[in-house]
């Protein structure tokens, strides 16, 4: 079995078809039927052959020898045959990160990131300036938790481990014959021999004879008079300088310093008091990598504080006075 097309309605059918072309067919019984139709149902039987299409036998569906001196005509291909054209290949897709590299490795993204990183420096470099945060130094501290330190110069130094606890001396950097006992770094007690020498106080937690840090000058003048006479040992040099509105130093020991001296003599002791005060920290000032203290805002006044207490005894020698004056 083969098939053949129609000459007149292009239509391929079974040679062995009784009936011939299809359409012809129905043209001599009166029928008229749409082309695509009668090709519909001759594509739709050539795609359920018979059993003996499978069967015949090769030389019935060998093809008949062409009659000499007619000219080969092209082959007409079945419009269900099979193509033999490669399949074009799926796009491929690109995931979140292949798209990512792709634009930022991309000329125009380049440029333009460039742009912006130049663009938001310059914003950064014009709008930040220096940042100030608050915090005052030394830090104020209520009456209620200052608790009072009962030591005294020219005592035995078991008074001071009866009321700190015990500690095991060192050697005084200033001083070889002296020995250093620290509790804690702001409490510093020196001894020669058994006896207390000198007491250094620079928590504002404890008080010395109503002495304590942080308290105002006014206040440390008035416990002064309580002893002796109050004298200016020292006179502060050191004005500062204006940063971004503020009276700023490079350091909280590079403030200013004003010492105020007063002796205790028989038959109230023999002792020397010496009371350091700084103008308080009111917070810091950070200007890119440099970071200042501010002490107080430009044209404001310094409000000066007690820093440190110092106890020395005068009837014994040491570093810390000219010498025995009792």
């Amino acid at each position: 079995m083969a098939l053949v097309r129609c000459p007149k309605h292009k239509i391929p059918y079974n040679d062995e078809n009784p009936r011939g072309c299809p359409a012809c067919a129905r043209e001599k019984g009166g029928e008229r039927t749409s082309l695509m139709q009668e090709l519909a149902r001759a594509q739709q039987a050539h795609s359920q052959p018979s059993r003996t299409t499978h069967t015949a036998p090769a030389a019935a569906t060998a093809k008949a020898p062409r009659p000499p001196g007619r000219t080969a005509r092209a082959p007409v291909l079945h419009p269900f045959a099979i193509s033999t054209r490669p399949p074009k290949p799926l796009p491929t897709v690109q995931g979140p990160l292949e798209k990512l590299w792709r634009g930022a490795t991309d000329k125009r993204s380049f440029a333009f990131g460039g742009t912006l990183i130049v663009v938001l420096a310059a914003i950064v470099m014009f709008t930040a300036g220096p940042r100030f945060s608050a915090g005052t130094s030394p830090t104020p501290v209520a009456d209620a938790d200052v608790r009072p330190l009962p030591l005294n110069v020219n005592t035995s130094i078991t008074l001071a481990f009866s009321a700190l606890g015990p500690r095991s001396p060192r050697a005084n950097p200033d001083d070889r014959r002296l020995m250093r006992y620290t509790f804690g770094s702001d409490l510093v007690i020196d001894a020669t021999g058994s006896v207390i020498y000198a007491i250094k106080l620079r928590i504002p937690n404890r008080s010395w004879r109503g002495f304590r840090v942080g308290m105002s000058r006014q206040r440390a003048e008035g416990e002064l008079a309580l002893l002796g006479v109050p004298q200016e040992v020292t006179t502060p040099s050191s004005t500062g300088q204006v940063v971004a509105g503020y009276v700023v130093f490079g350091s909280l020991d590079s403030r200013p310093k004003l010492t105020l001296l007063a002796e205790v003599r028989p038959p109230n002791g023999c002792y020397d008091v010496l009371v350091d005060l700084q103008p308080q920290a009111i917070g810091t000032l950070d200007d890119g990598s440099v970071s200042y203290v501010a002490v107080a805002q430009e044209g404001g006044s310094l409000n000066w504080v007690v820093t440190e207490i110092r106890v020395v005894s005068r009837s014994r020698r040491g570093p810390y006075s000219s010498g025995p004056a009792c």
